[in-house]
């Protein structure tokens, strides 16, 4: 009898070795932590300030005085020539990705699947980072690195790379970056996606991120250390939402507003692995609010985009 009540112990023991440890982490939003950087009270402009990278009549990154109007951009700013997506992390340190608009001149595709750093304290921007790719991108496939986004619990970079797809197959990928190493430690595979954010929903940490060819939404559980699982959920699409639309979703964000509520915001671009300026007028952010007893994620509405 003993032996047997030893076998039930290892059986279960042994069958709970498949589940990952998804950790503990307090519900809510995962960025909070990120710091403007140090330098930023050097260059003049005060504490007013925003990152821009709206890049109309100037080429990468720059500062602007929210009130006042005046910009500042550091000389090495515009060495990855256009930019997209950013993210900072508890020091103030900037990741840019380098993302191609209407010409490859600025932007060289063997040049688009990297990730740049512009130093917290310094402000100066150098080359961080070289992603592992499928294939590099091309000139039928000009796109990179796309999204990225800055867990503090795990102080972990997330960026997602279209590098390597192609018209019929998705080669993209996003990776987990460990900060203090700058070591890809997991990626998940054949997965083409825009914007990415992450979230700590009531029982796990999830990444959420926007298909690039298609409207949809999806997520994926993350473990205790911030490392993709294989529990992938489809969250929403936007061609399906009232009033929605057949875009990509290119930025996620969430926040939390004066009534405790957890609320996540889905910005659209216009997309098809092409240099194409975009020309839509219309374009919106799509609000939801988080039901932590049925971990999901409700619609509230859509508004007309204000800005970054």
């Amino acid at each position: 009898m003993k032996k047997y009540y030893l076998l039930i112990a290892l059986l279960i023991l042994l069958s709970g070795c498949g589940e990952p440890d998804t950790g503990n982490f307090k519900p809510g939003v995962t960025n909070a932590c990120q710091a403007m950087p140090p330098f930023i009270a050097k260059t003049g402009l005060g504490a007013q300030v925003a990152i821009d990278t709206q890049q109309r009549g100037y080429t990468g990154l720059r500062l602007l005085q929210t009130q006042g109007g005046q910009t500042w951009q550091h000389p090495t700013w515009d060495d990855a020539g256009h930019v997209g997506a950013f993210a900072r992390d508890r020091q103030g340190n900037i990741y840019v990705a380098p993302t191609p608009e209407v010409s490859l001149a600025e932007n060289p595709p063997a040049l688009q699947n990297r990730i740049y750093r512009v130093d917290g304290l310094t402000g100066e921007m150098a080359l961080w980072l070289e992603l592992p790719a499928v294939a590099p991108p091309s000139q039928s496939n000009p796109f990179g690195t796309m999204g990225l986004f800055y867990d503090c619990d795990t102080d972990s970079l997330y960026a997602s790379s279209l590098a390597g797809s192609t018209a019929k197959q998705a080669n993209g990928r996003i990776y987990r970056i460990e900060i203090a190493s700058k070591n890809v430690v997991s990626q998940l595979e054949s997965t083409d996606a825009i914007g990415v954010g992450v979230f700590n929903g009531a029982t796990q940490k999830r990444l959420y991120w926007g298909a690039a060819r298609s409207s949809d939404v999806y997520s994926v559980v993350l473990d205790a250390k911030g490392n993709f699982t294989a529990d992938v959920r489809h969250e929403t699409a936007l061609a399906t939402l009232p009033d929605g639309n057949s875009t990509s979703v290119r930025k996620i964000s969430f926040g939390q507003d004066r009534q405790g509520q957890f609320l996540m915001q889905l910005k659209e671009t216009e997309f098809g692995f092409r240099l194409l300026a975009e020309n839509n007028p219309r374009k919106r952010t799509y609000n939801f609010v988080y039901q932590a007893d049925k971990d999901q994620w409700q619609f509230l509405g859509a508004a007309p985009e204000s800005g970054e």
